[in-house]
């Protein structure tokens, strides 16, 4: 298949050039949020893009993408029982290609699993069943602790997945227990629970929100082209930093304030009482 006449074919060697301009380098950990269609015609589709930037970050870098399948056990969208195996990625055809290549590893979250290719890939995703959902002491915080670059392909802030990640560690009291329905032995369904889900609304699943707003005034956030997307990264530890310090000040920060929200409403207080108790004193 050719690419529209109107349209240039966006190629690997293409991608990888602009994923180098916009500062990827060799041994990078890049945790990469996607949207395939935003890049224009790609030649080679989805493989072509993740070669892209394997080639970038090289034998030693590696690459992480989010994997959810939302497998909730009740009112879920999509009520079948997980498998890291078999279940396809509801987020993207670049995150549903890259967990069924044969050097990837998938770790076994019912509901937020995530996938990775390249150095430390197996280590990244191990235990996911066995933490909160976006636990420290599981793939979202080794993949802060080793330093990734968190970066938005033709996507923006709104499915900042790290936020909820920071949620987690500071244990705020909106975070819920789920049920989530996964394929057990001789592949019969179970249901597990699932702690600390990313349950409610946020101030952040809309543009220009809060904490996107101190993202900008911090100057972390880069942004640039890849193919016909625009894109922007931004280093986690320096994000985790700067969104910390924002909660502190702001305890409600990542809850938002329309009216009648009742979920926010609700949660408000409580957040604030948690964040003045939890502060560390200066």
């Amino acid at each position: 298949m050719s690419p529209p006449q109107d349209r240039p074919a966006v190629t690997q060697e293409t991608l990888a050039r602009d994923l180098s301009q916009l500062g990827l380098s060799p041994g990078d950990v890049v945790f990469l949020h996607s949207s395939l269609k935003s890049l224009g015609w790609v030649e080679g589709g989805p493989d072509a893009v993740i070669d892209a930037f394997l080639e970038v970050v090289g034998g030693e870098g590696l690459i992480v993408v989010p994997t959810f399948t939302w497998c909730f056990a009740h009112g879920g969208p999509a009520r079948f029982a997980f498998d890291p195996r078999e279940t396809p990625s509801r987020v993207g055809k670049i995150t549903d290609t890259l967990w069924r290549r044969p050097n990837a590893y998938r770790s076994a979250h019912p509901t937020h699993s995530i996938a990775a290719i390249g150095h430390r890939a197996q280590e990244l995703v191990a235990g996911h069943d066995k933490t909160s959902t976006f636990g420290k002491d599981g793939p979202y915080g080794r993949y802060v602790e080793w330093g990734a670059k968190i970066l938005f392909l033709g996507v923006d802030l709104c499915c900042n997945t790290a936020l909820h990640a920071i949620e987690d560690w500071l244990d705020l009291p909106y975070l819920q227990v789920e049920e989530a329905i996964v394929k057990g032995p001789g592949d019969t369904p179970q249901i597990v629970d699932v702690t600390k889900s990313p349950s409610g609304d946020r101030d952040f699943y809309r543009r220009d929100s809060k904490v996107e707003r101190l993202l900008r005034q911090a100057g972390i956030i880069r942004r640039g082209k890849v193919g016909a997307a625009d894109t922007l990264w931004m280093p986690s530890q320096e994000m985790v930093e700067v969104v910390v310090k924002g909660i502190y000040q702001e305890p409600a920060l990542l809850l938002c304030d329309r009216e009648g929200c009742e979920f926010c409403d609700r949660y408000r207080q409580p957040t604030i009482d948690h964040i003045r108790e939890s502060r560390p004193q200066v």
